[in-house]
């Protein structure tokens, strides 16, 4: 808020003044004080759009006040008004001038007088106010025009001494009228015999038709050339150049010829063929790793079943025999401490049967290959609903997920390796497995109510800065060339989509 500073050391004046400008100026904070060093600091502190100041004042008067505000480089541009019994004498009036016043009211001042002063004493603080800005602004443009200026130039200077570029023109016939001496260190060509002797598309072996027609003459060239690249085909060897230029116009638009530069850039442009072609050998590697990784994935599966078959054909078979065999012991002729280590007997073969069955299906589940993968979802999910304190929903099980059968396995890992996930880190109490399609995908959602994570841990996640699980699933979508991503929203959504094969 604006604010009118009055130093007076009359109560009586302080109070018409604040009633004033709290009647007229309702827009401005009215401060005053009794003192004038205290106005002094007040004035350093607040910054006022006026001041108004009485002469006659206890320990330092108006004019020294004035004289130290206006030399003070924080306050010399807020306008004062001078109101003192003195302004009848115009001597006093000349001195309070001098010491820096803009403007003297005698007292007793009226009313119409002191808001007549400070309109006017507004309007022009205003106004010098806008043309300081504006200076300000121009001062700091032209400050930062020469920086761009000394800057440019000292760059161009120390460009110009250790690069090999060439500059040229050429008439509107398309023969050399000049060329920079550099052109004999980049093309091994002598000044003489280029200038009048050759055309541009005759050197620079092109007919590009923003600088040469296919007669080596220019064109009308309504249009620049900018960093044109072409190979010349030298005695001894070739090289890239980058050609820029611009038409040369006469008085009446008339084309009098072009004006251009030439950079040789064969140690980039052969840098970027090297780069180019490693770039082309990596992403036939990378293809092939792909393809290795799914091959070795796949046949990871397949031991993963064999061992699974072995151990439930074999090992689960023999467990489950000697269970019942010992189950058909009687026990009526047992000791007190046989029938305990009976009992002990019994329950290890039963808990070994039962960790071999979830091993079995930790390995490879037998009813995904027998019924498909909803019903192995939500097996899952009836597994963790039993183990741990989450309740579990599946939704739209009704759609079917079409998918060649070596997908399906990695669609519930993947599904798998999301609900560890959520198990592990979300502190969830609730998970929902959402199936769904639209035009092109199956969807595939697992959204927890659990705390979730920020973006930038998404990013960093999905970019590979994650854990084991998020990479081997984005490998695994890569192949099957699906995605997967990550909302936070009332907890975290995690939905893979897969294409649907036509």
């Amino acid at each position: 808020m604006k604010k009118i500073l009055a130093i007076d050391d009359n109560e009586i004046n302080l109070e018409l003044l604040h009633q004033i400008v709290k009647i007229h100026y309702p827009e401005f904070e009215f401060i005053q004080t009794l003192s004038g060093l205290e106005g002094i600091e007040l004035a350093k502190q607040e910054l006022p759009e006026i001041i108004l100041l009485d002469i006659l004042m206890p320990e330092i008067n108006g004019y020294e006040v004035c004289a130290v505000l206006k030399n003070n480089p924080t306050t010399h541009n807020i306008p004062i008004i001078m109101i003192s019994a003195l302004g009848v004498d115009a001597n006093e009036r000349i001195k309070g001038l001098n010491a820096g016043a803009d403007s003297f009211i005698s007292k007793p001042f009226s009313r119409g007088e002191i808001i007549a002063q400070l309109n006017v004493v507004l309007r022009i603080k205003k106004v010098e106010d806008l043309l300081r800005k504006r200076n300000e602004n121009l001062e700091h443009f032209i400050k930062d025009q020469t920086s761009n200026y000394q800057q440019h130039e000292e760059r161009f200077l120390q460009i110009s001494e250790h690069a090999l570029e060439f500059y040229w023109e050429v008439d509107a016939a398309g023969i050399f009228t000049y060329v920079s001496p550099v052109v004999e260190k980049t093309l091994g060509i002598k000044q003489n015999d280029i200038i009048g002797e050759k055309s541009c598309g005759e050197l620079f072996q092109t007919n590009h038709s923003g600088f040469g027609n296919s007669d080596g003459k220019p064109c009308k060239l309504e249009l620049s050339c900018k960093d044109y690249e072409t190979e010349l085909q030298l005695e001894d060897r070739s090289i890239w150049l980058s050609i820029s230029c611009i038409p040369i116009a006469g008085e009446d638009s008339e084309f009098l010829g072009l004006r251009g530069v030439c950079y040789d850039i064969t140690k980039r442009k052969k840098a970027e063929i090297r780069l180019n072609e490693n770039l082309e050998q990596i992403r036939e590697y990378q293809k092939k790793l792909k393809n290795m990784n799914m091959e070795l994935t796949l046949a990871e599966e397949k031991e993963r079943r064999r061992i699974a078959e072995n151990l439930h054909d074999g090992l689960g078979q023999t467990l489950s025999l000697a269970f019942i065999k010992l189950s058909s012991i009687s026990t009526s002729n047992f000791s007190a401490g046989e029938k305990k280590l009976w009992k002990e007997a019994s329950g290890l073969l039963n808990d070994a049967i039962s960790e071999s069955r979830n091993l079995t299906y930790d390995l490879s589940p037998p009813i995904l290959y027998e019924l498909g993968l909803i019903p192995a979802f939500k097996w899952k999910l009836s597994q963790i609903e039993d183990s741990m304190d989450i309740k579990t929903k599946i939704i739209g099980e009704e759609h079917l997920i079409q998918v060649r059968k070596e997908f399906e396995i990695f669609l519930y890992r993947m599904v798998s390796e999301l609900l560890t996930n959520v198990i592990k880190h979300a502190s969830a109490t609730k998970i929902e497995l959402i199936i769904g399609k639209n035009e092109r995908d199956y969807l595939i959602t697992v959204h927890d109510n659990g705390i979730g994570f920020d973006s930038r841990q998404m990013n960093a996640k999905l970019n590979g800065d994650g854990g084991f699980g998020l990479m081997s699933i984005t490998e695994r979508l890569d192949s099957m060339k699906g995605r997967l991503t990550l909302v936070v929203e009332n907890g975290t959504k995690a939905t893979i989509a897969i294409p649907i094969e036509k």
